[in-house]
């Protein structure tokens, strides 16, 4: 937490600064009931482009907010950002914590840091792409909280910082990884620990066994080698899933069978008498519901009358005389 924050007295108008937010302006300071409670709350309102927020009064010193740095401020900022005895921390978790602390409560000193670190950390490689990102962040906001400080436009604020961090006329020094990693402590164990530089000298009567014994491991190896790869060449590797099938085998000069036809097999053809072979092909048959049949005929009768379809209609009632 930024230093004098415990003191922090708010009125309206006053000009602070909201983490990762930037420069703000308060626009009031009054009561609201929540939940049943009644709360005091600052409204701000965001310089850059308007945008309106509301933090209750006693979060406000744990979410960060801090007055706008002096000029004072500003100078040992300039002297921090024109030094060159920063180093970049290449363990990329410790450092995106670190960042992460310094941009919520380093107040401006952690935005020169966070922008001087990745400044320092590009010489080196490339940032990447979030990194990129959080160097812009922080680089926009070191730019509005200076030129708040100074009183003056964002433009020259920019040019200031510009020529703090890369001053013309003069080369940084050469960044190399090995000037950032952490020294370790040398074990020494490449030498040999006993001190036993030579061989050691045995009585004749022990060195013949230990040959001997050699001898036999290195024809005991021997065996084993070519059992192992007459093993191999035997044993084939085993495949997994079923096996093919067995071709059948085609007859001696004669012509091979017809592939196998895959799917349900056709309907047998009805049988032709002899007697319809010579006469017309029989009608098609027809699908679908077969018709109703008529009923016959009477000679002489009239023909019916078409049957009526719907309801009947309803019988009149008698009139009475």
């Amino acid at each position: 937490m930024p230093e004098g924050s415990a003191s922090l007295q708010l009125a309206v108008g006053d000009r602070v600064v909201y983490p990762n937010q930037g420069v703000c302006r308060v626009s009031a300071i009054d009561v609201k009931e929540v939940a049943g409670q009644k709360l005091t709350f600052v409204t701000m309102r965001r310089e850059e482009d308007g945008a309106v927020v509301m933090v209750p009064q006693g979060k406000v010193l744990s979410i960060g907010v801090r007055k706008v740095a002096t000029a004072e401020d500003v100078e040992r900022i300039f002297e921090f950002l024109r030094s060159d005895s920063d180093k970049a921390d290449l363990d990329w978790k410790q450092r995106a914590r670190t960042n992460l602390d310094r941009m919520t409560q380093g107040g401006i000193l952690g935005l020169a840091e966070v922008v001087k670190g990745l400044q320092v950390l590009s010489e080196l490689r490339p940032l990447p792409t979030k990194e990129r990102e959080l160097y812009d962040n922080a680089r926009h906001l070191l730019v509005m909280e200076v030129a708040a400080a100074l009183g003056t436009a964002e433009v020259n604020a920019e040019d200031a910082i510009d020529i703090v961090l890369f001053p013309p006329g003069r080369e940084r020094p050469k960044r190399t990884a090995a000037e950032f990693q952490r020294d370790d402590d040398d074990l020494g164990l490449d030498g040999d620990l006993m001190g036993l530089d030579g061989d050691l000298d045995l009585p004749p009567d022990e060195e013949a066994p230990a040959e001997s014994s050699e001898e036999e491991s290195s024809e005991e190896g021997g065996e084993e080698a070519e059992s192992e790869a007459e093993a191999g060449e035997e044993a084939a590797p085993k495949k997994r899933g079923r096996p093919p099938k067995a071709k059948a085998e085609a007859p001696a000069g004669g012509e091979a069978p017809a592939p196998k036809k895959r799917g349900r097999p056709p309907k047998p053809k009805p049988e032709v008498s002899a007697a319809e072979a010579g006469g017309e092909p029989p009608a098609p048959k027809k699908r679908g519901r077969p018709p109703k049949p008529k009923p016959p005929e009477v000679e002489g009768a009239a023909p019916a009358a078409p049957k009526k379809r719907g309801r009947p209609p309803k019988a009149k009632p008698p009139e009475s005389e």
